[in-house]
């Protein structure tokens, strides 16, 4: 029997977890932050494992996550709560993402609802060891339950807080909702988030956290890349930076033989392959959004204190 074979068999059977085992990389980051892709381009790193979004913080058990239906709207017909969960279970079972494999990744994720979030996150990271596992999931950040549920199952875990401009990651989040005259929550959503994410980082030991500003990244890939390594103390050698510049190597890095398997943003999926990117003049909301003043002011203080400025220079 294969190690991979005795993993998957020792995974049906009930067994305490040690919190302590694996410290995973665990990225913190609101939805359209270029998450996808820059959280790929660190998952590419020889000595990483970076998986699609597994999805596993916001629910307590794997069947509630199973059950959940999308946070907006209600599930339309092939609605599927964990795309990535299941390309992910049917890669590192079976090596492959087929319809055969995804169906099988299915019927093992069923039969095991009563398991927890860390479960299932164990049961990964043990596939994929001796790497270490890189893991984001923009419903990690939706709440203080969910960022609990993940500190208090991985105490160990290093916790990368990714964030974008917050005028061009509004603009995409209306684009994504279809909030083209309601700029309002969009600029909320930002504001709320990035304020849980720090409120959760003052926990952590100053080693544990490190923010990471998403555009720095895909335009000077090289330089903050190894920063990153450097930080989680990786090997910063030109062959590992080399791989991390290449995330479309990665498994999930495409949107699957049906066209249709997640687990990323859509975006990435069709385009893995890392562009640079424009940085807006300044942190000012265009004119015609409307922004309240004070929700105004609150943003530009919070973007500045993330190292925004304006104008601003090159995501510095």
């Amino acid at each position: 029997m294969t190690t991979r074979s005795r993993v998957a068999l020792r995974a049906a059977e009930a067994r305490p977890r040690d919190p302590e085992r694996f410290a995973p990389v665990i990225v913190l980051s609101p939805g359209r932050s270029h998450s996808s892709i820059v959280t790929a381009m660190i998952g590419s790193h020889p000595d990483l494992y970076g998986f699609p979004e597994l999805i596993l913080f916001d629910r307590p058990t794997l069947g509630e996550r199973l059950d959940a239906g999308p946070r907006l709207g209600k599930p339309r017909p092939g609605w599927n709560p964990v795309p990535g969960l299941e390309r992910a279970v049917a890669e590192l079972h079976h090596g492959a993402q087929g319809a055969d494999e995804i169906a099988a990744a299915r019927r093992w994720l069923e039969q095991r609802r009563a398991w927890s979030g860390a479960d299932v996150m164990d049961h990964l990271l043990e596939l994929v060891e001796p790497r270490t596992g890189v893991e984001k999931s923009p419903d990690t950040v939706n709440g203080e339950a969910c960022l609990g549920r993940a500190l208090s199952a991985y105490p160990r875990a290093r916790f990368v807080h990714f964030v974008r401009h917050p005028v061009t990651a509004q603009r995409s989040l209306q684009r994504q909702l279809l909030l083209y005259d309601r700029p309002i929550p969009c600029a909320k959503a930002w504001l709320n988030q990035h304020r849980r994410i720090l409120a959760f980082r003052a926990q952590l030991s100053a080693d544990q956290s490190l923010l990471v500003r998403t555009e720095a990244v895909l335009n000077e890939p090289r330089e903050q890349l190894r920063r990153i390594a450097g930080w989680l103390g990786l090997r910063v050698d030109e062959a590992a930076i080399d791989a991390m510049c290449h995330p479309e190597r990665s498994p999930y890095a495409s949107v699957g033989v049906d066209g249709e398997r997640g687990g990323n943003d859509p975006a990435f999926l069709r385009d893995p392959v890392p562009h640079a990117v424009e940085l807006p003049p300044t942190l000012e909301h265009p004119k015609g959004w409307l922004i309240p003043e004070e929700l105004e002011r609150d943003i530009v203080d919070l973007a500045e204190q993330l190292g925004y400025s304006a104008p601003a220079e090159s995501g510095r």
